[in-house]
């Protein structure tokens, strides 16, 4: 069990993974351009949101399928629920605690930007 958190703290979270470092991401659509992180992809089940559901806020755009939660106290995205593989949460692997990504590790794109 890995677990993560927002900046402040509020919104915390766990997931289950053996291999924490292994189909890391960054997608090239409009939205996450913009929020220039790398996503580590779970199954569903492999996620849990231990506190903070009343901080998280939601933004959905375009199709209104993806979920995008980020904490509302301090404005951190820590995880969405994908559009393309709905049985999947992707969260923002920064949120991780006392994990840093090695310099050498691979990070794939993701076309979003056909997608929008």
């Amino acid at each position: 069990m890995i677990e993560g958190s927002c900046h402040c703290k509020k919104v915390r979270f766990q997931i289950e993974t053996e291999k924490v470092y292994e189909d890391l991401y960054r997608c090239n659509c409009s939205l996450c351009r913009k929020k220039s992180i790398v996503m580590k992809p779970v199954s569903q089940e492999f996620f849990t949101l231990l506190e903070g559901d009343e901080n998280l806020g939601l933004y959905k755009w375009n199709k209104n399928i993806a979920e995008h939660y980020f904490c509302k106290l301090c404005g951190v995205y820590t995880h969405h629920k994908r559009r393309r593989y709905p049985d999947q949460i992707a969260v923002n692997f920064a949120c991780l605690d006392d994990l840093d990504l090695p310099e050498d590790i691979h990070i794939g794109l993701i076309d979003g930007a056909s997608h929008d």
